[in-house]
């Protein structure tokens, strides 16, 4: 088993990205509102509000993904996520990962 975590700068292809991983049987996805720590900084901390200028056009908010996986749908996942998302290694568009999961309880088969 993998955790997937997918965290989705692009907001406008949430919907788009999350149906995506629901068609290919990604399981028991959940979802949360985040934020970047610069993002946190530059706008609730004062000493780092004159960083606002640096990071104009930037969205503070992201969608992130988490999701239990089988070792098999790893790669189909995360291809699907940069499908949708683009190139992942531009910036302001999001980032994925899996790690191993040693063991799962509560998780539906």
């Amino acid at each position: 088993m993998r955790l997937l975590v997918a965290v989705i700068v692009k907001r406008e292809k949430f919907e788009e990205l999350l149906e995506a991983l629901i068609e290919i049987g990604v399981p028991g996805i959940t979802l949360l509102d985040s934020v970047g720590a610069i993002d946190y900084l530059k706008e609730e901390v004062p000493i780092f509000a004159g960083f606002r200028a640096l990071f104009d056009g930037q969205t503070a908010f992201s969608k992130t993904i988490f999701s239990v996986i089988p070792d098999e749908m790893e790669e189909k996942a995360l291809d699907e996520i940069e499908k949708v998302l683009g190139d992942l290694g531009k910036p302001d568009t999001g980032i994925a990962f899996t790690l191993p999961v040693a063991e799962v309880r509560g998780l539906r088969k």
